[in-house]
């Protein structure tokens, strides 16, 4: 291994997302001769043994195994596939797959965490080659000239992004708390009648006061679609929910966008929407769920709770987006935990047709789950719980683009030598928890 990297003059492949313009503080090295590429190996989810060992793939982590292939901390780079390519850094020890690449250092000139947040800001897509199954091959990754300031500027530069990283991730898990926290007493109140259960037993139902309490009845009934509350009602998903509603709207009018791809797995729009002229596409207005109905945005969790657009605002966007506006007495954010809950999403994921690798789910055939219809009182209660919550997991969510955002503005200054450590730091003291 050797000890120094040696410095090009001239680019082989310009680092992208920084301006041409820029004056480079620092020398400009070809990734060959900072990293090297190592192939991962195969692993099949059957194959797999229960553990805590994280194991990645072209995408990011794919699942846990009781084995290691590399110790950690490492940053792996995906290698394939028609999608984005993972750049992903592990602190632990770690397995991947064959679908990616593990990095191993090549000078003691190196801070790797550093180098993973440089190649996750320049990104991996855009070197990839081939038309069926894309790749990224080694001699194109080492083509790329990245900038080395000194290992102990390195080493400077990563604490400083990572005190953003830390408090993105910390925003980001006490989001999911509060999201499973809602998620539990929508299961205990309307999937597993918990309260009504203990009540019919003579028990108090647990974690509500005595007002509460009294609002759920103490025992069940037959109904057309099974067994209910007394005094509540079954009905379809088509009759508790308004399904694609419509919304006229001035022809030419400019409007929100969203498409599929800035829609994530945890519940948000991850991404801004951009005015577009209104085209036929779903639309959706502030309070409304969003149900990716193809395959495998549906069977990897893509739905979203819209609270992102000006007041009085419409969207809209896909028609891969199914829109779903809970009816009275319902609250707004129940659509949202319906479509979150397991029971709603394998209902929807079986009663998907089409051909292999492009089914979908139907609107009609989504209108026949049934949904258990409480009280108004009831419904009212859960809807002040759940609401506040929301807006608890909106504001952390907004919070954390912002610190994202200046992630990304400050990156390629620190990294390129135009922004100054000791500058940095009152633009981060607002980051810190």
């Amino acid at each position: 291994m050797s000890s120094e990297p040696v410095a090009v003059k001239e680019a082989t492949t310009y680092p992208r997302g920084f301006a041409s313009s820029i004056d480079w503080k620092w020398p400009m090295v070809p990734a060959r001769q900072l990293l090297a590429l190592n192939y991962g190996r195969a692993l099949k989810a059957d194959t797999r043994r229960p553990g805590e060992i994280p194991v990645y793939g072209t995408n990011g982590q794919c699942g846990w195994h009781d084995t290691l292939l590399a110790k950690g901390p490492g940053l792996i780079l995906g290698r394939k596939g028609q999608g984005p390519l993972g750049v992903e850094w592990c602190p632990t020890n770690f397995w991947v797959i064959d679908t990616a690449y593990y990095a191993t250092p090549l000078t003691h000139g190196v801070d790797l965490k550093y180098l993973y947040h440089l190649i996750k800001y320049v990104g991996l897509n855009h070197l990839k080659d081939g038309t069926s199954n894309p790749t990224l091959s080694r001699a194109v990754f080492g083509a790329q000239l990245f900038p080395l300031p000194s290992l102990k500027e390195q080493t400077a530069i990563t604490e400083a992004l990572d005190v953003l990283d830390d408090r993105i991730t910390l925003l980001r898990e006490t989001n999911a708390t509060l999201e499973a926290i809602a998620q539990a007493l929508f299961k205990s109140w309307f999937v597993d009648f918990d309260p009504v259960r203990a009540k019919q037993q003579g028990l108090a139902p647990e974690g509500m006061d005595e007002a509460t309490a009294a609002l759920f009845p103490d025992g069940f009934e037959e109904s057309e679609l099974g067994r209910v509350p007394k005094g509540w009602r079954l009905a379809p998903l088509s009759k508790a929910f308004d399904i694609n509603p419509t919304r006229k709207l001035k022809k030419g009018e400019l409007a929100p966008y969203l498409d599929m791809a800035s829609v994530g797995t945890q519940g948000h729009i991850v991404s801004g929407t951009i005015p577009r002229e209104m085209g036929s596409g779903s639309k959706f207005v502030n309070g409304d769920t969003l149900l990716a109905r193809i395959t495998p945005c549906l069977e990897n969790g893509k739905s979203a709770f819209v609270d992102c657009l000006p007041e009085g605002q419409t969207g809209w966007g896909s028609t891969e987006f199914v829109v779903l506006r809970p009816k009275a007495p319902l609250p707004a954010y129940f659509g949202y935990l319906l479509c979150r809950h397991k029971t709603f999403r394998d209902f929807a994921i079986q009663s998907m047709s089409g051909t292999s690798g492009r089914q979908r789910i139907q609107n009609d055939v989504l209108g026949r789950f049934p949904v258990a219809i409480p009280s108004p009182e009831v419904a009212t209660v859960f809807g002040q719980v759940v609401s506040g919550v929301q807006q608890r997991i909106a504001a952390n969510h907004a919070q954390a683009q912002t610190l994202a955002t200046l992630r990304d503005t400050l990156l390629p200054r620190l990294i390129s030598g135009q922004l100054r450590l000791p500058d940095a730091q009152a633009e981060l003291e607002g980051a810190r928890p």
